[in-house]
Order: structure tokens, then C-alpha cells, then sequence
């Protein structure tokens, strides 16, 4: 390679005439220099500088440019001796530079090049690695470069195995070991096939996975899995799509994980993640519990999209965030016997058969730790079916959006909880507990809802809450007023329950008896509402409905879609809201007097109130915040 000797290239002053001898770098001899870059046309060394005077100045450069292929340094009249310049390495023509050290610019270490080319294994490094394109590709050479260089990763201590982009076959991957992951150049950039119709890639030690690419079965051979783990911990799944397995994911045990962006499509079975003792595998298998997955999608499984259970090991306080189910034919997510499951930050379900499964684990022997405690949504959207099972103990949503589906509710032990959640007019309740599915809205408001001053002793309004038909609320009130003309004040703490009764609607010409429970819908209008009571005279009656949504028309067909079906005889009736006694306190404190002030609950039509008042001639300030739990 050619250099450039640059420093007498322009005029510089002081030079005029000198003598420059160019020695080799480190040396007192003389270089061989060149007048081309072909360094082909030999030049004097040493070289005298041309001349120039400019007033009382001489000045100096190189007659011609001048070219060098070895590290050198310059020779001024004797007196002068320059730094070395190296030249840049551009090939080590089979020299061992593997001791040798570089240093970044921003750094102050010295590093040993072999150290750094170890920090990733390249798995050309370690054979022919060819893609299907390639006509020479192999998949038996493909794996033996494949685990011979997750061996050398391993050997190290762990680090990443680097492939390239491209398609490429191979038969299977032997167990990473601990601290080995395969890395590609991203989802569907870089894609691993296997067809074997057994344990395709097995993980076989901590924080061992993939990144960046796609693991693909091909053609869902029969009893193919593409990744299987048993009893690791922390293991890692980092912009991963496993797609065309039986079983896309299969884990007995682990715990510690936290997978990012990963995606599974068209597999039988998306992933069972289970606590499992593989009792016929060696009993060797773990707990599944405190794991986490955040984003990706679960879409195209006709059986199971993801399996969170208790086999015969607890399966317990794992989370999916944000995690998307769709178009899954069968169970998009499916919790036998496991416990405290989360799912956060707007989980969502569209297009599947059935949206979510919640039962008990099929052991029943020693102390139960196969039923279901806990399972919370925050947020997202339900599109389609759920089903719920046996115990189903702490199974809360909250804040979710219902848009469709039949929710079947069979011999559940406990009350599935909806807080704050929207529920779209189709959706419907079945199964012989469909009444164990409860609804709660909560409204807090951290800020004094209304502010006013009163100066006479007529009860002002001062906060208002609407209850719907058939709800019920607890309003806690603080208040406080402040005389501005008066050394008065009053602090109110007040609490007190209300409820509105359902609404009621008369009925004649039943054809078929309602159920409780349904919901009855009008034909002409629309209009929906749930059964909760009835009276039935025969061919007359009342029916008591709350959730009601629009208003039924008369003579209108109305049925509840259990077989029931009449005519209505009129409109809704709706009832008036009702101050209750139960759970009524009120706290009070006031300074010596608090004759100029009042604060009273009230309820007019289907609304709660709270009624401020001022004693005549005494100008109060006052101030009220009102928080609501309604059910």
C-alpha cells in the first residue's frame, strides 16, 4: 500500500534548500521512495527542497510528490527528526496478530484483538454455513457448523452465535448451553428450517435463547417442537417469531424470564409454558413462575395458542404484557390450574374462536395448587368466547373493553369480577352460573368537584351523581366551609350508601317462560337489558331489568334468547334512587359553632345529592370532593 509523504508536499517556511532524508520508522535508514503511487519509479533519497524567497523569508517544499509502502519517519538537516508515521493495516498476509492490541479513541485500555473477535462467534468461522438458495447447501453441514460453533461459544464462557442473512436448513440444534444465544440479522431476515418431528431446538442452560430471527418447522411435522426447555431459568427470546410446529414453544418449568417481542403463527400449539416434574422423563422437570413476555403476537394456532398450567408443579405469577392473540382457531389463551396470572397493558383478542379458558388443573391430590387463584387483565379488548371453570377465585378484569362473545360460566365457585370494563350489547352470559358475573364501576375524582359560597339557609345543590337502573354506589363526601364573614368553619367526612332499583317492564302473550339471568332484547328496538326478577301470571307478568341499554317499544316482541318470548305491555318503568342506611356514617368536627353551615345527602329522581346551606346573614366558602364505588 501506498502513503502520501505529506509534510513538504506545500511551500513551508524556514525549509528553503533543506536536506530531508526519509528513514524507516524506528531507524537511521534510508527508505526506498517512489514519484508514483504504482510506487514503480524510484526517487533520491535523501531529497533537496526546492527554494522560494518572499521578502526576508525562504520557503521549501518537495520538487515532486513523493510516495513510501513502509512506517517512516523524516530527517531535517541533521537536526531535525520527526515522529513515525505508521500506515494503516490493510491485510496481515497470514501473520498472527492475534496478541495484538488496539485501543479505541475514547478508550484507555488496551485490547487484545483475539479478545474482541471472541466477543461473538461467527458460525462461518467454524464451517460451511450455505442458504437454500445456494445449490452446494447442506443440512447435515449446516448443523455441524451450526453447534460447533454454539460449542465454541459456549467453551468461552457464553456469548453470541452470529449467523447471516438467509434462509438455511438444518436437522437440529443441539442444546445451547448457559449464557449462549443465536443471533440472526432479524425476524424473517434470518430463518432457521427444521422439519425433524422432535425437539428442534432445545435450551439447555441460563440465560441461553435467540435474537433477531425466525425458527421455522416447514410443515407442522407430527410431534415437532421448536423450542424446548426444561427447568431453565431466565432464558431469553428477544424479536423472535417460532412459526409451522405442533408445538411451537414447549417448557417444563423455569423461572426468571423476560422475553421481548415474541411472536408465534400457524403452530397446532402456540407455547405450553407449564410446571411440570416430567415424572416419565426423569422427574428433572421445574415450577413455572415468575416469568415475562412482553410484546408479540400469538396468531393461526388451531388448537391452543398459549397454555399456561399446572401439570404436577405450580404454574404461578407469570405476566404477558401486552401480548396480542389473533385469529387462532382454537383456545387463544388457556389457564389450567395456574396461579396469579397477569396480563397488562392492554392484552388484546380478536378474530379467535375462543378468546380465554379459565379452569382447574386435573390433580386434585395433596394441597389443591392446581386451582385457579388469581387471574387479572388490565385494560385491552375481548372480542370473542371465554369460559370459566371451578374455582376461578380472584379473577378480576379491569378497565377491559367487551366487545362480543358468549362468556359460559359453569360450576364457578366464585364471582368473576368486571371493574370499569365497557361491555358492547352483544355480549352474552351463559352457562348454570352465569349470575357469578359481577360488575363494579369505580369513579374517583382526586379534585374538589364543586366549589361555591352560600350566604342564606336554602339547601343548594352542590354534587350530583346519576345512578343508573339497579345500581348500587357508596359516595364518600369531604367538605368543608370556611365563614368569610363569621369565625366559623365546619369539616365534614360523609359517607353513605344509595341504590336506584332495576327498572321494570310489564308483559302479555308470553309464548315461552323468560330465564334469569338472560338478556331480553327488543325486536323493533333494540333495546337490551338483563333479566335479574320476574312475576309471571301465565300469559302476563312483570320482568325487573337492569344494564338496560335503549328503550323498549310497546307491543313489541321481546325475548331473552333461552326461548322465552312475549309481547311488551308498555314502556320501562324506572324507579328512583333510595338512600340507604346500612354502612351509614357521618364524622364530623367544627369549631365552636358550625350553626352557619350544613351538608346533607339527598336523592331526587334516579340522582344521589349533596346539599350545602348557609345560615342566614352568615356568607360561607365551601368546598366538596366525592368519590363513588358503584356495583
Amino acid at each position: 500500500m501506498a502513503t502520501r509523504i505529506a509534510e513538504f508536499d506545500h511551500w513551508r517556511a524556514g525549509y528553503g534548500g533543506a536536506t530531508v532524508k526519509v528513514w524507516l520508522a524506528g531507524t537511521s535508514t534510508l527508505a526506498s521512495i517512489y514519484t508514483d503511487e504504482a510506487l514503480s519509479a524510484a526517487a533520491a533519497n535523501p531529497q533537496t527542497l526546492d527554494s522560494m524567497t518572499i521578502g526576508d523569508v525562504t520557503y521549501g517544499k518537495f520538487t515532486a510528490p513523493l510516495y513510501i509502502g513502509a512506517d517512516y519517519r523524516l530527517n531535517v538537516n541533521t537536526t531535525e527528526t520527526g515522529a513515525n508515521v505508521r500506515l494503516p493495516i490493510t491485510t496481515l498476509a497470514a501473520a498472527d496478530a492475534s496478541t495484538a492490541t488496539v485501543q479505541s479513541a475514547a478508550g484507555t485500555t488496551d485490547i487484545e484483538l483475539e479478545d474482541i473477535v471472541a466477543r461473538s462467534v461467527y458460525v462461518r468461522d467454524h464451517g460451511v454455513f450455505l442458504p437454500t438458495s445456494d445449490g452446494a447447501a447442506s443440512a447435515a453441514t449446516n448443523t455441524t457448523t451450526l453447534n460447533a460453533a454454539a460449542s465454541a461459544a459456549s467453551t468461552q464462557g457464553g456469548g453470541c452465535v452470529v449467523l447471516p442473512a438467509g434462509t438455511f436448513a438444518h436437522n437440529a440444534l443441539t442444546a445451547l448451553a448457559t449464557n449462549v444465544v443465536v443471533r440472526g440479522q432479524g425476524i424473517n431476515a434470518t430463518v432457521l428450517q427444521c422439519a425433524a418431528g422432535s425437539n428442534v431446538h432445545t435450551q439447555g442452560g441460563a440465560f441461553s435463547g435467540f435474537m433477531d430471527l425466525t425458527l421455522d418447522g416447514v410443515s407442522k411435522t407430527a410431534s415437532s417442537v421448536g423450542v424446548y426447555s426444561k427447568a431453565k431459568d431466565k432464558t431469553v427470546f428477544e424479536n423472535v417469531l417460532i412459526k409451522r410446529f405442533v408445538t411451537g414453544i414447549s417448557y417444563l418449568g423455569g423461572s426468571g424470564a423476560n422475553w421481548k417481542n415474541l411472536y408465534i403463527d400457524a403452530c397446532t400449539n402456540g407455547a405450553f409454558l407449564r410446571g411440570d416434574n416430567n415424572a416419565s422423563g426423569g422427574a428433572d422437570g421445574a415450577e413455572f413462575w415468575r416469568n415475562k413476555w412482553s410484546g408479540g403476537q400469538v396468531t393461526n394456532c388451531t388448537s391452543i395458542g398459549v397454555e399456561l398450567a399446572y401439570i404436577d408443579k405450580k404454574c404461578y405469577h407469570n405476566v404477558l404484557d401486552h401480548v396480542g392473540f389473533a385469529s387462532n382457531t382454537g383456545v387463544a389463551l388457556s389457564v389450567v390450574g395456574a396461579r396469579y396470572t397477569d396480563l397488562t397493558s392492554e392484552c388484546w383478542f380478536t378474530g379467535n374462536t375462543t378468546d380465554l379458558s379459565i379452569e382447574d388443573g386435573a390433580d386434585t391430590a395433596d394441597f389443591l395448587e392446581n386451582t385457579v387463584v388469581g387471574f387479572t387483565m388490565y385494560g385491552g379488548l375481548i372480542s370473542s368466547a371465554m369460559s370459566f371453570t371451578d374455582t376461578c377465585q380472584d379473577v378480576v378484569f379491569r378497565g377491559v373493553e367487551f366487545s362480543g362473545g358468549t362468556y359460559t360460566l359453569t360450576s364457578v365457585d366464585n364471582a368473576i369480577v368486571s371493574v370499569d370494563c365497557i361491555e358492547d350489547s352483544d355480549v352474552a352470559l351463559a352457562g348454570g352460573s352465569s349470575l357469578m358475573w359481577m360488575r363494579q364501576r369505580t369513579i374517583v375524582d382526586d379534585q374538589p368537584s364543586t366549589s361555591g359560597t352560600t350566604s342564606d339557609a336554602t339547601s343548594t345543590e352542590a354534587w350530583r351523581y346519576e345512578l343508573a337502573p339497579g345500581e348500587r354506589v357508596i359516595v364518600e363526601a369531604k367538605i368543608i366551609a370556611n365563614g368569610r364573614n363569621v369565625n366559623d368553619y365546619a369539616t365534614y367526612h360523609i359517607e353513605r350508601a344509595a341504590h336506584r332499583p332495576a327498572s321494570t317492564l310489564d308483559f302479555d302473550n308470553q309464548t315461552a317462560n323468560f330465564t334469569l339471568g338472560a338478556t331480553l332484547t327488543g325486536s323493533t328496538s333494540g333495546a337490551t337489558a338483563l333479566i335479574i326478577a320476574q312475576s309471571d301470571a301465565g300469559a302476563t307478568g312483570t320482568l325487573t331489568l337492569r344494564e338496560t341499554v335503549g328503550e323498549f317499544d310497546n307491543n313489541e316482541t321481546i325475548t331473552d334468547g333461552s326461548g322465552g318470548s312475549a309481547l311488551a305491555n308498555g314502556t320501562l318503568t324506572h324507579q328512583s334512587a333510595v338512600l340507604l342506611d346500612a354502612g351509614d356514617t357521618a364524622l364530623k368536627t367544627a369549631s365552636e359553632t358550625d350553626g352557619a353551615f350544613a351538608a346533607i345527602f339527598g336523592v331526587t329522581g334516579g340522582a344521589v345529592r349533596i346539599m350545602v346551606a348557609g345560615a342566614a346573614a352568615k356568607t360561607v366558602e365551601w368546598t366538596v370532593s366525592a368519590n363513588v364505588v358503584s356495583g
